[in-house]
């Protein structure tokens, strides 16, 4: 896996510390926005200091093979931060069963960036780390989420009752699943 990569529109690169400052900044930026979709967050979140550790994190799993965050920026713009896309093992290494999640900064929705993104993405992760499945997990009125993942190929798997905690109360969420293994490309 490279550490970054460059699309028809974007520039997808693995999170250090030289853009820290923009990855705060866009989290800032959509703070109100994406707590509609997230778990609670406390204000320590939103700092220069938390986000340069969570920054070091991302790369240890990175090197470790056990997840991959690609934050997007409009190619020429590598002062913004408009979205991220992330890979996430589940479980132990050996059942290579992976997670996908993303946003997209308010602003940028609806551009299709996060699918440019992610369809580029989901072949090189299932290849690097001969991924078996990706699944992901959506809250039910997430209409614009469930139209990406389908689109990207994923099929709707079940309910997860009870499985998030949003605005303080547990929230069902759709568990969509992509089978990557074969050739080691998202089909």
């Amino acid at each position: 896996m490279n550490l970054r990569y460059e699309t028809e529109h974007l520039i997808l690169s693995i999170g250090n510390e030289s853009f820290a400052e923009q990855i705060n900044a866009y989290l800032i930026r959509n703070r109100e926005d994406f707590s509609r979709w997230d778990m609670e967050l406390n204000d320590s979140y939103f700092t220069m200091e938390y986000q340069l550790k969570a920054v070091q994190a991302e790369q240890r799993l990175f090197m470790k093979g056990e997840g991959a965050r690609y934050y997007l920026f409009l190619k020429g713009d590598m002062n913004y931060v408009i979205g991220n896309v992330t890979f996430g093992l589940m479980g132990k290494k050996g059942e290579r069963l992976w997670e996908i999640g993303y946003k997209t900064d308010f602003r940028e929705r609806g551009k299709g960036y996060a699918h440019e993104a992610a369809a580029f993405l989901i072949p090189k992760i299932a290849q690097e780390f001969k991924v078996k499945s990706i699944y992901a997990e959506i809250l039910p009125e997430n209409r614009p989420s469930v139209a990406l993942i389908e689109k990207l190929g994923f099929g709707f798997e079940k309910v997860l009752r009870g499985a998030h905690k949003v605005g303080g109360r547990n929230r069902d969420l759709l568990l969509y699943r992509l089978d990557a293994e074969g050739n080691g490309e998202a089909e």
